[in-house]
């Protein structure tokens, strides 16, 4: 009788684990979407314990040069998925179900030839999967927008992904041994990128390349943002998360009445999804918020009120979070932080229909939009002053001549542009937020006269340069102190590197002219202002490159226009024969002072102060002094080469 009992639980107990085995949730991977920044894929699972689902390998093939990983117990959502990538080193990405007993979603990824596939990683974010690689750069744009009424628009900017949805095909399932030595022959080459005749190809590598994390400040996202905060604080709501935020034009709605703001590009923690917020917990209102998925890609914040027209965005100073907050209830003062003032104003005919206003600030800016019918109001809360004289001279006669500039109660800055009904409004924030970028595109031809500043706009005869004259701009200082680790400023050391270069360069007969020789704060129009009025050959900025992670390192000369490549090319030459660290090579990007500087003009950035081993480097006079004569011999090289 114990015998039989015992049996009895034994069978009890075994049908039980396979019940819950049967019975387990399998996960279901919804899509894949393109992010132009430290990650480059994004790809949301649904229904998964963030362990058992998640890659724990990829592998590495040849010819052509990509990576394949596994989802197991998956089940894609719809048809098969695919990226192409124009002028990147991924070429495309594809998503597809690889076999369907088991389940297992197979994620594809093509780089170009020469790519180190090795370098890149898997990251688990609360169970969904980000493809990165500290290798692939993918954009370098000063600005980043974070307020767009453009119609139609493309999601995401910087590099060009195409997002396409592959006929239906048919997976065969695994091949045995014996099949694969007969070599199918496939015509289709989505087929042949995911035949799991791939997993006995002899020059596979495997890599354990796979970081499973919360979501953190490991992960910057600039250009999609990941929304994992939602509360409220200092009396409104309170929406915070990693990447660049982006807000499309408010509107409201009527019964009830309720406010509604959309961030394309954005993606919603499940876990805050649909939570219905009391805005007044002190009863003194019946105003409710709520956040959900309005798409895969948008997210849709609805707030209920009967003055939906009182509610207003503020941006963080870093477009990482968003205060949603009712007017009458908010205090200034507590959204100042750190003073800024307005420092220039710039305007830009575009068209006949479009003109573009940037202004830049001392410090980063704290700011709210505001657009109505007839009416765009951006309040700016740390601004303490402006200058108004040259505000008007600059605007005069430009389509932002109405623009109107006034004092808020005790800090804060009120500006003010009439608008029309049909105008299309595009706001960008600079990636240090110091800089605001309005474009204003009109349904009609608008008379607008060029501006008076900048002076590039201007028409005058161009002085040849000075030869054997060069600017060299320490990057930062005073209360920008560029990247810190560890007590250690990048301003000091750019100034000290560039202060050995000049030495260096004047020991040989060369003119030199430094932006800043102290620790003050300069602004980046300032540097090019300088360096017109000093008429040189080139213009090198030297920096200090910092990232996220702690393991990159190396060595980088970046250039913009193409007559810079050049020097970019026989400087960076001149490093790695000096340095023994990584060649990060050569890249073409748009920072601002190398993009408003009409001679050849490059950015060296001399190491990675974010990188244990080099930031001790960096900071001893070896390294410093290898560093300035390898940028003083690159100088001179050059300049040799243009006489």
């Amino acid at each position: 009788m114990k015998y039989l009992k015992n049996l009895f639980f034994l069978i009890i107990t075994f049908i039980t684990l396979l019940t819950l085995t049967v019975s387990a949730e399998t996960a279901k991977v919804s899509s894949m979407v393109y992010d132009d920044s430290s990650a480059f894929v994004y790809i949301n699972v649904e229904n998964t314990s963030s362990v058992d689902n998640f890659p724990q390998k990829y592998v590495r093939l040849e010819n052509p040069n990509r990576i394949y990983f596994d989802i197991n117990d998956a089940i894609l959502i719809g048809p098969k998925q695919q990226l192409a990538f124009e002028k990147s080193k991924i070429t495309e990405v594809r998503l597809a179900q690889f076999s369907t007993n088991p389940d297992i979603v197979r994620v594809v990824v093509t780089f170009e030839e020469g790519f180190d596939t090795s370098k890149v990683k898997l990251v688990n974010v609360n169970g969904n999967i980000i493809v990165k690689s500290d290798e692939v750069k993918l954009s370098n744009d000063y600005f980043n927008n974070i307020y767009d009424e453009t119609p139609e628009k493309t999601p995401y900017s910087g590099i060009t992904a195409i997002s396409k949805v592959i006929q239906k095909v048919i997976i065969k399932p695994t091949l045995t041994e014996s099949d694969n030595k007969n070599t199918v022959q496939v015509m289709d080459d989505i087929y042949k990128a995911f035949s799991s005749s791939t997993l006995n190809n002899s020059d596979g590598k495997t890599y354990d390349s796979v970081v499973s994390i919360d979501i953190s400040s490991d992960l910057k996202l600039r250009t999609k943002y990941f929304i994992n905060g939602y509360y409220l604080k200092n009396g409104g709501l309170l929406v915070s998360g990693l990447g660049q935020l982006t807000v499309e034009k408010v509107f409201m709605l009527d019964s009830p009445k309720r406010v509604v703001i959309d961030l394309p590009n954005t993606y919603v923690d499940k876990r805050i999804r649909n939570k219905e917020l009391s805005l007044c917990p002190d009863n003194s209102c019946k105003d409710t918020a709520k956040i959900g998925q309005f798409d895969y890609n948008k997210a849709r914040i609805v707030i209920t009120t009967d003055k939906p027209e009182k509610y207003i965005p503020i941006y963080s100073n870093d477009s990482q979070s968003m205060l949603i907050i009712n007017a009458d209830k908010l205090n200034h003062t507590s959204l100042a932080g750190s003073v800024s003032n307005i420092q220039k104003a710039y305007v830009k005919k575009l068209s006949n229909k479009s003109g573009e206003l940037i202004l830049t600030f001392t410090t980063p800016v704290v700011h709210s939009i505001v657009r109505n019918d007839n009416l765009l109001t951006i309040y700016m809360f740390n601004v303490k002053s402006y200058n108004e004289p040259d505000l008007i001279k600059t605007l005069n006669g430009s389509m932002y001549k109405s623009l109107t500039l006034s004092l808020l109660p005790q800090i804060g800055v009120k500006a003010e542009l009439k608008v029309k009904k049909d105008d299309i409004i595009k706001i960008d924030q600079s990636v240090d937020g110091k800089a605001l970028r309005f474009t204003l595109t009109s349904q009609k031809d608008s008379k607008i006269t060029e501006p008076v500043i900048p002076v590039e706009t201007e028409i005058k005869p161009k002085k040849p340069p000075i030869k054997n004259k060069v600017v060299l701009d320490p990057g930062h200082g005073g209360t920008d102190y560029g990247a810190i680790r560890e007590g250690i400023n990048e301003k000091d050391i750019t100034l000290d590197l560039t202060q050995r270069v000049a030495s260096i360069l004047k020991s040989k007969g060369y003119k030199v002219a430094m932006t800043r020789t102290e620790d003050v704060y300069l602004g980046l129009q300032e540097r090019c202002d300088f360096t017109e009025a000093e008429n040189p050959e080139i213009f090198v900025s030297i920096h200090v490159n910092s990232a996220v992670a702690t393991e990159p390192f190396g060595l980088e000369t970046h250039y913009y226009h193409e007559p810079s490549k050049e020097l970019a090319e026989v400087i960076q030459k001149h490093l790695v024969k000096e340095i023994n660290s990584k060649d990060r090579g050569i890249l073409k990007s748009k920072f601002y002072v190398i993009n408003h500087t009409d001679v050849p003009a490059v950015l060296v950035e001399t190491g990675f102060l974010s990188n244990p081993d080099e930031r001790a480097e960096l900071i001893t006079d070896k390294r410093k002094q290898a560093t300035a004569k390898a940028i003083a011999e690159g100088i001179i090289e050059y300049l040799k080469s243009k006489k």
